[in-house]
Protein backbone atom coordinates (compact mmCIF):
# COMPACT_ATOMS: atom_id res chain seq x y z
CA UNK A 1 0.00 0.00 0.00
CA UNK A 2 2.85 2.17 0.75
CA UNK A 3 4.41 1.96 -2.46
CA UNK A 4 0.87 2.54 -4.36
CA UNK A 5 1.08 5.99 -2.29
CA UNK A 6 4.47 6.66 -3.02
CA UNK A 7 4.63 5.76 -6.68
CA UNK A 8 0.58 8.00 -7.03
CA UNK A 9 2.20 11.02 -5.32
CA UNK A 10 5.78 10.56 -7.55
CA UNK A 11 3.00 10.72 -10.60
CA UNK A 12 1.45 13.44 -9.64
CA UNK A 13 4.61 15.45 -8.77
CA UNK A 14 5.70 14.60 -12.39
CA UNK A 15 2.33 16.01 -14.22
CA UNK A 16 2.64 18.97 -12.12
CA UNK A 17 6.03 20.04 -13.58
CA UNK A 18 5.71 19.32 -17.15
CA UNK A 19 2.32 21.24 -16.48
CA UNK A 20 4.74 23.80 -14.92
CA UNK A 21 6.99 23.67 -18.27
CA UNK A 22 4.37 23.64 -20.66
CA UNK A 23 3.80 27.31 -22.78
CA UNK A 24 0.73 27.85 -23.97
CA UNK A 25 0.26 30.03 -27.04
CA UNK A 26 -2.75 32.03 -27.41
CA UNK A 27 -3.53 34.10 -30.61
CA UNK A 28 -6.67 36.43 -31.31
CA UNK A 29 -7.59 35.85 -34.42
CA UNK A 30 -10.50 37.91 -36.31
CA UNK A 31 -13.87 36.27 -37.44
CA UNK A 32 -15.25 37.20 -40.78
CA UNK A 33 -19.35 37.26 -41.13
CA UNK A 34 -21.23 37.63 -44.05
CA UNK A 35 -24.51 37.72 -45.01
CA UNK A 36 -26.13 38.08 -47.98
CA UNK A 37 -29.72 37.13 -49.02
CA UNK A 38 -32.04 36.79 -52.03
CA UNK A 39 -35.67 36.65 -53.07
CA UNK A 40 -36.64 33.54 -55.26
CA UNK A 41 -39.35 32.72 -57.25
CA UNK A 42 -40.19 29.02 -56.22
CA UNK A 43 -41.15 27.23 -52.72
CA UNK A 44 -38.69 25.87 -50.19
CA UNK A 45 -39.12 22.48 -51.34
CA UNK A 46 -38.00 23.16 -54.55
CA UNK A 47 -34.85 25.02 -54.01
CA UNK A 48 -33.95 22.39 -51.48
CA UNK A 49 -34.16 19.91 -53.67
CA UNK A 50 -31.72 21.86 -55.87
CA UNK A 51 -29.63 22.52 -53.00
CA UNK A 52 -28.85 18.52 -51.99
CA UNK A 53 -28.69 17.19 -55.10
CA UNK A 54 -24.86 15.78 -55.95
CA UNK A 55 -25.02 16.75 -59.73
CA UNK A 56 -26.10 19.82 -58.64
CA UNK A 57 -23.59 21.46 -56.03
CA UNK A 58 -20.80 22.32 -58.52
CA UNK A 59 -23.14 24.42 -60.64
CA UNK A 60 -24.13 26.95 -57.31
CA UNK A 61 -20.47 26.19 -55.24
CA UNK A 62 -17.32 25.92 -57.67
CA UNK A 63 -15.41 24.58 -54.67
CA UNK A 64 -17.00 21.60 -54.60
CA UNK A 65 -16.40 20.67 -58.30
CA UNK A 66 -14.74 16.84 -57.04
CA UNK A 67 -16.06 14.49 -59.54
CA UNK A 68 -16.69 12.20 -56.52
CA UNK A 69 -19.32 14.80 -55.24
CA UNK A 70 -21.86 14.09 -57.92
CA UNK A 71 -23.21 11.59 -56.57
CA UNK A 72 -23.55 12.66 -53.02
CA UNK A 73 -27.13 13.99 -51.88
CA UNK A 74 -27.06 15.87 -48.46
CA UNK A 75 -29.20 14.14 -46.72
CA UNK A 76 -28.12 13.68 -43.20
CA UNK A 77 -25.90 15.26 -40.89
CA UNK A 78 -22.59 13.74 -41.14
CA UNK A 79 -22.42 13.81 -45.09
CA UNK A 80 -19.14 14.67 -46.62
CA UNK A 81 -18.47 16.82 -49.73
CA UNK A 82 -14.32 17.60 -51.19
CA UNK A 83 -13.27 20.65 -51.60
CA UNK A 84 -10.91 23.18 -52.99
CA UNK A 85 -11.69 26.68 -53.07
CA UNK A 86 -10.24 29.49 -55.09
CA UNK A 87 -6.65 29.90 -52.78
CA UNK A 88 -5.98 26.44 -53.90
CA UNK A 89 -6.95 24.70 -49.83
CA UNK A 90 -8.51 21.91 -49.88
CA UNK A 91 -10.70 19.66 -47.42
CA UNK A 92 -13.83 18.26 -46.68
CA UNK A 93 -16.89 20.08 -45.93
CA UNK A 94 -19.12 18.12 -43.38
CA UNK A 95 -23.14 18.81 -42.84
CA UNK A 96 -23.03 19.69 -39.06
CA UNK A 97 -27.24 20.32 -39.45
CA UNK A 98 -29.82 19.95 -41.46
CA UNK A 99 -33.63 20.28 -41.63
CA UNK A 100 -34.72 20.05 -44.89
CA UNK A 101 -36.64 22.22 -46.88
CA UNK A 102 -35.53 25.05 -43.99
CA UNK A 103 -32.00 24.95 -43.32
CA UNK A 104 -28.45 23.31 -44.02
CA UNK A 105 -25.76 23.91 -42.22
CA UNK A 106 -21.71 23.02 -43.31
CA UNK A 107 -18.36 22.77 -41.76
CA UNK A 108 -15.41 23.26 -44.05
CA UNK A 109 -12.60 21.73 -42.99
CA UNK A 110 -9.01 22.42 -44.44
CA UNK A 111 -6.37 19.59 -45.03
CA UNK A 112 -3.75 21.96 -43.39
CA UNK A 113 -6.59 23.04 -40.27
CA UNK A 114 -5.02 26.60 -40.68
CA UNK A 115 -8.69 28.07 -40.52
CA UNK A 116 -12.07 27.35 -39.08
CA UNK A 117 -15.03 28.31 -41.87
CA UNK A 118 -18.64 27.39 -41.77
CA UNK A 119 -21.85 28.31 -43.70
CA UNK A 120 -25.22 28.28 -43.23
CA UNK A 121 -28.51 28.47 -46.07
CA UNK A 122 -31.64 28.96 -44.88
CA UNK A 123 -35.27 28.73 -46.64
CA UNK A 124 -38.32 30.93 -45.84
CA UNK A 125 -41.72 31.09 -47.13
CA UNK A 126 -42.34 34.55 -48.46
CA UNK A 127 -45.29 35.53 -50.66
CA UNK A 128 -45.36 33.34 -53.57
CA UNK A 129 -41.23 32.01 -53.10
CA UNK A 130 -38.85 31.70 -50.73
CA UNK A 131 -36.48 33.97 -49.24
CA UNK A 132 -33.01 32.56 -49.46
CA UNK A 133 -30.17 33.83 -46.48
CA UNK A 134 -26.66 32.48 -46.86
CA UNK A 135 -24.09 33.08 -44.13
CA UNK A 136 -20.57 32.18 -44.10
CA UNK A 137 -18.23 32.80 -41.46
CA UNK A 138 -14.68 32.04 -41.73
CA UNK A 139 -11.12 32.82 -39.56
CA UNK A 140 -8.48 35.39 -40.54
CA UNK A 141 -5.08 36.15 -39.49
CA UNK A 142 -4.68 38.51 -42.44
CA UNK A 143 -3.12 41.99 -42.12
CA UNK A 144 -6.31 44.42 -42.87
CA UNK A 145 -5.83 45.21 -46.39
CA UNK A 146 -5.90 41.47 -46.96
CA UNK A 147 -8.45 40.72 -44.83
CA UNK A 148 -10.86 43.12 -46.45
CA UNK A 149 -10.01 41.99 -50.08
CA UNK A 150 -10.73 38.19 -49.15
CA UNK A 151 -13.85 39.42 -47.51
CA UNK A 152 -15.20 41.46 -50.92
CA UNK A 153 -13.85 38.25 -53.08
CA UNK A 154 -15.88 35.76 -50.87
CA UNK A 155 -19.11 38.03 -50.84
CA UNK A 156 -18.77 38.28 -54.30
CA UNK A 157 -18.85 34.55 -54.58
CA UNK A 158 -21.47 34.38 -52.51
CA UNK A 159 -23.28 36.23 -54.62
CA UNK A 160 -22.80 34.63 -57.91
CA UNK A 161 -23.85 31.34 -55.67
CA UNK A 162 -27.34 32.98 -55.33
CA UNK A 163 -27.69 33.99 -58.56
CA UNK A 164 -26.63 30.78 -59.50
CA UNK A 165 -29.33 28.78 -57.29
CA UNK A 166 -31.91 31.73 -58.40
CA UNK A 167 -31.28 31.19 -62.48
CA UNK A 168 -31.76 27.60 -61.74
CA UNK A 169 -34.86 27.21 -59.42
CA UNK A 170 -37.18 29.40 -61.36
CA UNK A 171 -36.51 28.30 -64.55
CA UNK A 172 -39.60 27.92 -66.65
Amino acid sequence: MKRTVTAFLLSCLALATAVRSARAATDQVPMVQLHLSSEMGAPPAAIWAYLVKGRNLVSYCPMWKSAKNASVNLVKVGDVLEFTDEWGNGGRSIVTYLVPNRELRVVHEPNKGDYVCQAKITLAPSGPGTMVQYWEQYSDASAAADLEATAAKTKAGMAQMLAAIKKSVERP
